[in-house]
């Protein structure tokens, strides 16, 4: 083989290798960018009889740090809150003609995707419900 014809191959085999490491970057990429250091916080919201509440105000509020996050229920009753730092919470749900409920101690941890079930009862909108969770 002479030096022009081993000048391409050389060349070939460069490329082709970078090619590869590129392409392994590239799908490996997602997995380095998917680390999360928060958590989220989902769930439904329902009255004493089951039936989903839409409309209802749901708030998380981070009791180091006084950060506060709300979401509306949908349709269904279910509502996310993502992206929220590690920590305690207060969980506040409210909603027009029904008591709210609250609950005082939820704790998140980095990745968490905590599930929380909240039922309003109808009543009177200045008593709040205390809920253990």
């Amino acid at each position: 083989m002479t030096r022009q014809q081993r000048l391409p191959f050389a060349l070939c085999s460069l490329l082709s290798s970078a090619f590869c490491f590129l392409l392994c970057a590239f799908c490996l990429l997602p997995t380095a960018f998917g680390q999360s250091a928060t958590a989220t916080l989902s769930g439904t919201v329902e009255d004493q009889n089951g039936a989903a509440i839409p409309g209802v105000t749901v708030t998380a509020v981070n009791k180091g740090t006084q950060l506060t996050r709300e979401a509306i229920t949908k349709g269904d009753g279910s509502f996310t809150i993502p992206l929220l730092p590690p920590g305690g919470y207060t969980v506040r749900a409210q909603g027009q003609g029904f008591a709210p409920a609250e609950f005082a101690n939820v704790v998140l941890n980095v990745g968490d995707q905590k599930a929380l079930k909240i039922q309003l009862k109808a009543g009177d909108i200045n008593a709040t419900v205390q809920l253990v969770n």
